[in-house]
């Protein structure tokens, strides 16, 4: 319990440092420049809209909105329509007791491009904190990769992120493992935890060059989660 009580203490501190800094670039940005969205890379920016819902999502109420998979489909499906990104396309969502965890992915090399979150407070739709954000390194704040860029190598492979990530589990002792998938995006790999019966807990994503592993904290209680079957 103390090894969980770190992770989600240190997880709230770094994200609530993050949105203040994030908040301070908007601010100071569109007061002397005029920008209408920020971001250091050479790709996908975020805009003032995704940093609103974020503070909302982060800073949430007690009202739960009625949102089901079908609302949740249709608002990650507007996000991506409303910032121009028809080169992707939703692949998975996942229900939780805090949130909609959404998987994105790009049409035309299968690569993850990036993880969203409906909160269920007040839902908002908007980047999900943490490695999304921090080490996406084509549609991060960060971002290093142009648009146009189709592939990524990275010196951590798939087989080790998993093994990585079995280690610091074991290490944290939650009670959960590792399984045996890991979705790849630009600069990380995210990867489901489970609890006996191969029961989905959460997930905690491991950096593909220094391998550091992130643990989504966020989320709560794994509820249910469905596939999209695209047909494009």
């Amino acid at each position: 319990m103390k090894s969980l009580r770190k992770i989600l203490i240190s997880s709230v501190v770094l994200i609530t440092v993050g949105i203040l800094g994030i908040v301070a670039i908007l601010f100071t940005g569109n007061l002397y420049t005029g920008l209408s969205s920020f971001g250091t890379g050479r790709g996908y920016t975020f805009n003032p809209e995704d940093i609103n819902n974020m503070c909302r999502g982060f800073l949430k109420d007690q009202e739960i909105v009625d949102i089901d998979f079908e609302k949740v489909e249709d608002l990650a499906g507007k996000y991506l329509e409303r910032n121009n990104l028809s080169n992707l396309e939703i692949v998975e969502i996942m229900e939780f007791s805090q949130n909609f965890y959404i998987e994105i992915k790009e049409k035309d090399t299968g690569i993850g491009a990036m993880e969203l979150l409906v909160d269920k407070s007040s839902g908002a739709i908007f980047p999900e904190y943490g490695p999304n954000m921090m080490w996406n390194l084509k549609y991060g704040m960060h971002s290093k990769i142009s648009l146009s860029q189709g592939k990524i190598d990275m010196p951590i492979g798939e087989s080790e992120a998993i093994e990585l990530a079995e280690r610091y589990l074991a290490k944290i002792n939650l009670n959960e493992y590792a399984g045996d998938e890991a979705e790849k995006f630009y600069g990380y790999y995210t990867i489901h935890t489970l609890t006996d019966g191969d029961v989905i807990a959460g997930m905690l994503s491991v950096n593909g060059y220094t391998g550091q592993v992130w643990y989504h904290s966020w989320h709560g209680v794994f509820i249910d989660m469905v596939e999209i079957n695209n047909k494009d």
